[in-house]
């Protein structure tokens, strides 16, 4: 893909992960730009005078007919696509795609990309803009790149330097206090079999406690419980996860308990490449969310910021489980459901990863595209060691508009040497957003508790 035609913004040098980072904090002047001509995350406020419009301050009030507790309502379910990118037609809009999308035209010839209207749906609570403004003035990462001191309660490098500090921006994205969901996940393989998974996740954000300081943060970034209920193998399996905001100090850590073994065991392989078994070993842990954990094994590159189309505003998507549709129906052969999903133009930033030398990981290359206006990573492309495109994902972005959290769920891998896919942690709709356990629920302890009833 050539960037040069279409980046918004010069060049960013590369900067390796072993550099050292002590310049991340920005002076009070570029600060004072959040909110401004910035959002308060650090978004540019202003559209681009044709199709991307102005940041007016998010979605914060419910579509009519929204009842609270229940389930989402797609507040642009009345608009049509402006425009529909086919395998016949996709090399017009090749500078907003990414080489991903573009292989998926190539080589599934049913995929199709519906374009809606762009709309800039994501809020900012206040706590999370004064954390923000706080962060821009004394955030600063570790000096390997791998972790992030000086920082709580909102995006830690608004004004990003370089690409440790935007993946960084990424891992630490605003998406509430916690979450309580039941999911499923589906894998399709291209000789038209599939498989299922379901489980119970239950999540708390430390760092984005709204009532916290960075005085009483306890360094974690995520609290993490799951239970899987599918396949009946692995029923009553848990696994148990404690993520911090600094590797340096102290590493991942995570438990499993497997029934057949009635032992609580530390898993220390729930990290980097090794293949997430909810994706039949389509995606590593570390493609949860596009990518989690620790940066440690790549060289992080900021090549700077694009214009592309996007998956955004993901309500059809998101819902159809819930009308009524079946998971075979949303993941059919081939790909998702075209006329369930929804692309638009929106602004995001190009971080590119390339393996270290020194380090092992099954990808040599991956690029990300982090949303402006959320940090999340709506997509990435995934290279194998030889530098061959080896896999595409894509998240499904929605702002939650009664709490105002965004989030990303049921995110879609795509092996494009095999041909196979999954669509991973597919919420029933609706879930709890409420941060209700305490880091005591979140131990070893409590597991072996659970594992007994």
């Amino acid at each position: 893909m050539n960037f040069n035609k279409t980046l918004l913004t010069a060049s960013i040098t590369a900067m390796a992960l072993h550099t050292s980072f002590a310049l991340a904090a920005v002076s009070a002047e570029e600060a004072a730009k959040l909110g401004t001509t910035l959002t308060p995350v650090g978004a540019e406020q202003a559209g681009n005078g044709s199709d991307i419009p102005a940041w007016s301050g998010g979605l914060t009030k419910a579509p009519a007919g929204y009842t609270e507790g229940g389930n989402l309502i797609d507040p642009f379910a009345d608009e049509k696509p402006l425009y529909t990118v086919t395998a016949q037609n996709y090399k017009q809009y090749a500078d907003q795609l990414s080489d991903g999308q573009i292989a998926l035209f190539e080589k599934k010839p049913t995929f199709e990309m519906n374009v809606y209207p762009t709309h800039r749906t994501v809020p900012v609570p206040d706590y999370v803009a004064r954390n923000t403004h706080s962060n821009a003035l004394n955030a600063q990462l570790t000096p390997d790149g791998n972790g992030v001191v000086n920082a709580y309660g909102g995006t830690p490098f608004p004004i990003p330097q370089n690409g440790n500090e935007a993946i960084w921006n990424h891992t630490l994205r605003y998406y509430g206090e916690g979450k309580d969901a039941t999911y499923e996940s589906t894998t399709v393989f291209a000789n038209g079999s599939r498989t299922l998974t379901a489980g119970h996740l239950i999540e708390t954000y430390p760092y984005y406690y709204k009532d916290g300081t960075i005085d009483t943060f306890n360094g974690n970034i995520l609290h993490l419980l799951l239970q899987y209920s599918l396949p009946a193998r692995r029923k009553g399996e848990m696994t148990l996860v404690r993520d911090p905001v600094n590797a340096n100090e102290q590493p991942r850590q995570a438990w499993q308990y497997i029934p057949g073994q009635r032992r609580v065991r530390r898993a220390p392989t729930i990290a980097f490449d090794t293949p997430d078994p909810g994706s039949n070993g389509l995606a590593t842990y570390d493609q949860a969310f596009m990518f989690n954990g620790s940066p440690e094994r790549f060289n992080w590159q900021l090549i700077g910021k694009k214009e592309m189309l996007v998956p955004y505003n993901s309500y059809k998507f998101l819902t159809a489980h819930n009308k009524g549709m079946k998971l075979e129906e949303i993941a059919p052969a081939n790909h998702t459901n075209n006329d369930l999903e929804r692309w638009e133009k929106h602004r995001v930033w190009v971080v590119e990863a390339t393996l270290r030398e020194d380090s092992r990981h099954i990808y040599g290359k991956r690029r990300f595209y982090l949303d402006e206006d959320s940090w999340f990573a709506l997509m990435a492309d995934m290279y194998d060691g030889r530098g061959e495109l080896w896999r595409y994902g894509h998240s499904h972005f929605v702002t939650l508009y009664a709490d105002g959290n965004p989030i990303a769920r049921a995110i879609t891998n795509y092996d494009l040497q095999s041909g196979d896919y999954a669509v991973q942690e597919y919420d029933v709709m609706p879930y709890s957003t409420d941060a209700e356990k305490d880091d005591s629920f979140y131990t070893p302890q409590n597991v072996r508790q659970m594992s007994r009833r």
